[in-house]
């Protein structure tokens, strides 16, 4: 019987032949899914979707690289600037934005 780790319908059953002759069968995984904003769900440029990928291959070096997208954290910092500035206040913007902004350190 197949093990419980390898019933699923995403992974592929693969047959390989080993250097005895012996044909075995090997379960693959599926495939790694691309990256999307936190914020907004629209996908993340500039991160490759592979899982051998190394970690400075995969994610850019700026603040919130791999969880939110360019426009999402450019609206932050906004956010973040007119609060400190006094024109706003942290209610004005939805709970998830004010617990980003907390981390958003530069301004």
């Amino acid at each position: 019987m197949v093990s419980r780790k390898n019933r699923s319908q995403s992974k592929k059953l693969v047959y390989r032949r080993a250097p005895s002759g012996r044909v075995a069968s090997i379960y693959k995984g599926g495939r790694a899914k691309p990256a999307k904003c936190g914020a907004c769900g629209a996908l993340l440029g500039g991160i490759k979707s592979a899982r051998r990928a190394s970690k400075s291959e995969r994610v850019p070096s700026r603040p919130f690289a791999g969880q939110l997208c360019g426009a999402c954290v450019r609206g932050l910092v906004k956010a973040k600037a007119r609060v400190r500035a006094g024109a706003a206040k942290p209610e004005d913007y939805r709970f998830a934005q004010r617990e980003m902004m907390k981390s958003v350190k530069k301004i």
